[in-house]
């Protein structure tokens, strides 16, 4: 019996990892809603992706899995975006006015973009979808905005 509950358990966590990595819809931008955290993603051809988590009650997190390897918030390296040929660096972190600043220009632009290019820390360069961006991402400062930096906390 003792053995029967060990499999279920990690057979039901398995699954919802699987869930967790899967959401997005490849060539375009997705949000979605689970345990009081607003998510948004953009996920290329290939399943590259880039993530936003937005919860009242924390800072906003922003990873990007790129080559099965994760960078910014959730990963080992740093990535910036360029949008439109702008490069912002660290857009995830808000921990200052300047990080602060930096992400609300990324989001403003992410929303309005025709180009959308990450690039990592290690060198690589990876596009994403602008498609449905301006429709999935609500516009900053306004009710339906989720989002918090870490000097809102």
């Amino acid at each position: 019996m003792k053995g029967l509950t060990r499999a279920l358990v990690f057979g039901t966590a398995a699954l919802l990892s699987t869930s967790a990595i899967a959401f997005g819809e490849k060539g375009q931008w997705s949000s979605g809603w689970g345990q009081g955290t607003t998510e948004y993603a953009a996920v290329n051809q290939r399943g590259d992706r880039l993530y936003i988590a937005c919860n009242p009650y924390e800072p906003v997190k922003m990873t990007l899995t790129a080559g099965g390897r994760d960078y910014g918030s959730y990963g080992d390296g740093d990535f910036s975006l360029v949008l439109d040929g702008n490069e912002i660096q660290t857009p995830y972190e808000t921990n200052s006015r300047v990080g602060e600043n930096n992400f609300f220009y990324a989001w403003e632009h992410l929303r309005k973009s025709h180009s959308i290019v990450a690039v990592t820390s290690d060198g690589q360069r990876v596009a994403l979808p602008s498609q449905g961006s301006f429709n999935v991402l609500p516009e900053a400062f306004t009710p339906e905005y989720p989002c918090r930096t870490s000097l809102q906390i």
